[in-house]
């Protein structure tokens, strides 16, 4: 097989799998694929950056990164071309090679970090749609990273083990149901369109808002305020989101939590484009409890039955 054909292999085989994934998912982290929070701006369709990719599979421990497989970002319009191999075996040096139509090209060294196997093993495989032909789709009001994306992790983590046994000993269940794993967790999840899925075995922010001082579940409508359905990362004018600017709508929210167990749920990102039903009904079931419902699926009244008319069910996790 010609180093031309490997290329395209590689990237023929990621490229499908990354598609179905995106960002308010609890597991994608535009830092961890190398990119600044403006990389996918629409205002600047042809930018790129160094190292930051639209698609990466990287193996690392809590402070060291052993290996990163990566295809970099394109500028709108562009097609991927090009695959990046980086490893860093914790001697001093990483060395990082571009795999392209002309073959290999290594790059030139540079500083590495100590390994640090006792911190504990991290899986991690991450993606947003600027696999397709170098879409850029994000609000420079918010510089937050691309709207649709997705990942999968598997972390273990021995440092956990202390303050999992002590929330045991202590019978603090809010955070045993938040965290039922001492020793490691793992996540799936990806957004499209606005609607998200996410499959976790403990808590994670699956969006940050700008109010410090609020938090919520991500399958929880209550209280919601959404914006307007024409709002979104290309089209983030007051004309699109309702006389409000994108951030303001980012301001309206704080940190949105996915609970452990499966969740489907409207993307909580203003620069989400929704295709409708929207909001989307949402769906939960896991250690947190049970949430049916919302947006145009009301559920009729009963005793579980929230004011934003979803079905709940609640077990007593702690949020954060």
């Amino acid at each position: 097989m010609t180093k031309r054909s490997f290329l395209l292999v590689a990237v023929t085989c990621l490229a499908p799998l990354a598609r179905v994934h995106a960002v308010s998912d609890g597991n994608y982290d535009n830092a961890t694929q190398g990119c600044t929070g403006g990389a996918f701006n629409s205002d600047t369709p042809d930018s790129t950056e160094p190292h930051c990719y639209a698609a990466t599979g990287q193996i690392s421990d809590g402070t060291h990164n052993y290996v990163t497989v990566g295809i970099p970002m394109t500028a709108d319009g562009q097609s991927p071309s090009s695959l990046e191999l980086c490893v860093d075996l914790g001697t001093g040096t990483r060395q990082c090679a571009l795999l392209d139509q002309n073959g290999v090209t290594p790059e030139a060294p540079t500083a590495g970090t100590p390994a640090n196997p006792a911190s504990g093993l991290r899986f991690y495989f991450g993606a947003n749609d600027n696999l397709d032909n170098g879409e850029h789709d994000s609000s420079a009001q918010v510089d937050n990273g691309p709207s649709d994306g997705g990942a999968l992790q598997l972390n273990a983590n021995p440092t956990t083990v202390a303050q999992w046994v002590a929330a045991l000993q202590s019978q603090n269940t809010g955070y045993l149901l938040t965290h039922p794993l001492p020793a490691g967790d793992a996540g799936l999840g990806f957004c499209a369109d606005g609607i998200c899925f996410s499959a976790q075995t403990q808590q994670r922010t699956v969006y940050q808002g700008g109010d410090n001082h609020d938090s919520r579940d991500a399958y929880n409508y209550d209280g919601m305020q959404w914006d307007p359905e024409t709002c979104a990362g290309p089209t983030d004018s007051k004309t699109d989101c309702g006389g409000h600017s994108m951030s303001w709508w980012d301001k309206q929210q704080g940190t949105v939590y996915a609970e452990p167990g499966i969740q489907i749920y409207e993307d909580p990102d203003p620069q989400g484009s929704p295709i409708g039903p929207y909001p989307l009904p949402a769906f939960y079931v896991g250690t947190c409890g049970v949430v049916i419902g919302g947006g145009e699926m009301q559920m009729p009244a009963s005793p579980y039955t929230s004011p934003a008319g979803q079905f709940v069910v609640t077990t007593g996790c702690s949020s954060g």
